[in-house]
Order: structure tokens, then sequence, then C-alpha cells
């Protein structure tokens, strides 16, 4: 894939370039699986990965499609047997999957994009994919940098959707067509005889996506904001070097950073500290700008003190500056047998035996675990502020395994920010991310 294309412009690609460059750049043997709703885009880009591997039989890549049916309309289930029709036309494997349940009164598209990744990876674990790939285009990454511009307060360039996206530590979503435009994969598919859906939620405007995309029609002529993709892998880059130097993390509980490393690159340290800051406040999120310029004029300005921000205690010493979960609105979980958990975000928890268990914080010292040479009071707010297991209701001995929980990262990785996950999360004692099957990235 080209990296030019699909993150540091607004270059085009034609759908069957887009599609040859990423079936060159896939790793093989692969199995790809294909996520379509029966749009125009999806269907493009199966019809387009179709189309090549037909052309180029020997490259040992085999193509499945699924599309899921969110039930949220009474005419889905009639669109995936559309879809499943289509496939079966040329010869493609389809699956079906079903978000079952209730669903949110509120925050819906939010539940729905979940809902859907969840299914789609469990799926790909199913048949053994290799790959998920969806037909994120060029106007979709120019809506996401308007919208996204609008909430930046800064005046820096902003990511737009990234070009992979690895999902709950498991499986890599790729979008191949991140440099086509939407025109130009609908002609495609007219002069194929491949007709598509419309679906009614791409022209309600309750949803801020329409209501951005039909402003822009009005301005054709506008440019793509300057998507800042390539700049933050880079400093992602850099900050995985600044963590290896100057960060130490003990016990999955406390960071300590050498002085040294809060005068390096304000860059490096800003984007550093808020990813910190997230990871040990169990928050999926970097810090808000306001909260991040707080925290960097506090650790650039003050001798020492403290101060909170998402959660975590910024606690500045003359040696270091330390960072610990803050002990306040810590809830207790408890976890049936045979059954996963999360504990304040921070701790995975799997619990193999016959009795539920009862995770909380310590809510007093538990500092024994830290290196003695800290600071008491350092490893007491820390100690304060970790896991403590129960077995609720009998004598039975917990069987329980915990591992550290990286908020930002675990459950959607771009690949702007995976140098710097995959160094954190070896530093709290777990495995690297996996690899992304491009050669070419």
């Amino acid at each position: 894939m080209s990296t030019d294309a699909v993150t540091d412009s607004a270059t085009a690609l034609m759908p069957d370039a887009a599609a040859s460059e990423f079936l060159h750049s896939l790793e093989k043997p692969a199995h790809v699986l294909v996520a379509i709703s029966g749009g125009s885009d999806s269907t493009g880009l199966l019809i387009a990965l179709a189309e090549r591997l037909k052309s180029h039989p020997h490259e040992n890549i085999t193509l499945t499609a699924a599309t899921i049916d969110h039930g949220l309309r009474a005419a889905s289930a009639d669109e995936a047997r559309e879809v499943a029709a289509l496939c079966a036309l040329h010869g493609i494997s389809h699956f079906v999957r079903r978000w079952e349940g209730q669903k949110p009164e509120t925050g819906i598209m939010a539940a729905a994009r979940e809902a859907r990744y969840t299914l789609l990876a469990d799926l790909a674990s199913s048949i053994a994919a290799d790959v998920i790939v969806t037909a994120h285009t060029l106007d979709d990454q120019r809506e996401t940098m308007v919208m996204r511009g609008k909430r930046r307060l800064d005046d820096g360039a902003g990511t737009g959707i990234a070009d992979a996206v690895l999902f709950d530590r498991r499986i890599w979503v790729v979008r191949p067509f991140l440099a086509c435009r939407r025109a130009d994969i609908r002609a495609y598919l007219k002069t194929r005889g491949v007709s598509w859906l419309d679906h009614p939620s791409n022209e309600d405007r309750k949803y801020e996506r329409v209501r951005t995309r039909m402003d822009l029609a009005r301005e054709p002529a506008a440019e793509t904001p300057v998507d800042g993709g390539a700049d933050r892998a880079a400093l992602s880059g850099r900050a995985a070097a600044w963590l290896d130097e100057h960060v130490a993390i003990h016990a999955n509980a406390l960071c300590v950073i050498g002085r040294s490393g809060l005068s390096a690159d304000e860059a490096v340290v800003a984007y550093a500290l808020s990813y910190l800051a997230a990871v040990f406040g169990g928050r999926n999120y970097g810090l808000a700008r306001a909260q991040l310029d707080h925290v960097l004029a506090f650790v650039n300005g003050a001798s020492h003190g403290r101060r909170t921000a998402g959660g975590v205690v910024f606690d500045l010493r003359r040696d270091a500056l330390y960072l610990m979960r803050e002990s306040r609105n810590i809830a207790d979980v408890s976890v049936l047998p045979g059954e996963k958990g999360n504990w304040d975000g921070r701790f995975e928890i799997e619990n193999s035996g016959s009795a539920p268990v009862r995770v909380s914080a310590w809510g007093a010292a538990n500092a024994t675990i830290l290196p003695a040479n800290l600071p008491g009071g350092v490893t007491q707010r820390a100690g304060a502020a970790m896991p403590s297991i129960a077995v609720e209701g009998g004598e039975e001995a917990a069987i329980v395994v915990l591992r550290p929980h990286l908020a930002p990262f675990d459950r959607f990785l771009t690949r702007f920010d995976l140098t710097f996950a995959d160094r954190l999360s070896v530093a709290f004692g777990r495995e690297a991310y996996r690899r992304l099957p491009l050669s070419a990235l």
C-alpha cells in the first residue's frame, strides 16, 4: 500500500489500482475477510479484489465476505440476502452475522461500531482469516478531517482515518480504498454492470457525518485538510525511544520518569505523558488539550508538588516525576467462574476457579512489592490503587489471571501509534502487539 496515498495527501487512486496495491503488499499466504454492507464503497472493494485475484490466481490469497446485520432497520435482513446473492454470483464465500440483544438508546453509532468489529473479529478467528478489510474512502477521510478539525483547539495537523487499525489485540483492519474517491468507485461498478444498495442512514441529518457530507457537497472544490498521520507515526517512534531512556514501570502500578526526560522534545513529552496518563488512569483516550497543558506547565515549572489529571496523580520530586492511579473512584468488579472482566480500565481479569471473585482496590498501603528505594509516600499511594482479589462466598482458592490493560491501545490501536504502544506493552510485561501483515508499511 502506498503510504503517501493513504496518510499524507489527497492523491486519488483508481479502485483497481488500489486493490492491486493492497494485494501486492499483503504477506502470503493470506485469507482476507471483506466487510461488505452492500453500499457502493464496500461492493466496489469486494469486486475489485475479486477481479484482481481472478487475473492473478497464483497469489495464494483466499477471499471471504461478511455482512453485519445490525438489526436497526426492517430491511436489513433483506439487504444482507442481496449481498449474499452477489457474492454467490462471483463465487465468493459469504457470511452474515447479526447484532443481537437490546440496543442502546444513545450512542447508537459508537455501539454499532463496537458490535460490528467484534462480530467481524470473531468470524475472522473462526475461519482463520489473517486480515479484515473495510471500504473507507477518500471522501470519508475528508469528512473525518473536517469533523476532527472542528474539535481541535490547536493549529497542528490532526490525524484522519488510519490506513490500518489493530482491533482488540487480535486482528488488523486495513482500508485499501482510503485513497479512492467514491465517484470513481461507482463509475468502476457501473462499467461492470454491478449495482449497489443505498442505505437510508446515509441521508439522515441527525448524524454528524451525514451533515458534514452534505455541507462538503456544496463546496466540492475544497481541499482535503492535511492529514498528520505520517507525522504522528514519526512522533510515536521518537516517544518510544524516550520511553526506553527515561521511564521505568513498577508492578504495573507506578511509572517513574527521570527529571532529565521532562526537558526533552516538548512534542514527545506531551505525546508520552498524555498516553501514560490514559494507561495509568484506565481511560481510552489521552488527556484533553487543556488538561495536558496544565500538566506540562506543572512539570516544567515546579520544583516539586502534586497534581491530578485524568484520575492520575502526577507527583513531581527532585529526582523524578511519579505517575500512579488516584485511589478514589475505583469500583469493585465481580467475575463469575469461567468468565473474564476488566477492573478499573487497567487490568484484564480471567477467573479460572470454581467460585466468583471480587477485585477491589487495596485502599491501604500495599507497597511491599514496589522497590524499597522509592519515596515512601509514592509507593503507599501507588499500592493503595493496586488490585486485591477475594473469593466470594466460599473457601475456595482464587484461580485468577490479571493482565495489564493498556486502555488507549488494546481495543483500537492505529498504525500511527504502534511503535510507542509496542514499547509500552513490553514495559508492562505484555507481548508486543500483533504485526501488521503488510510488507509495504
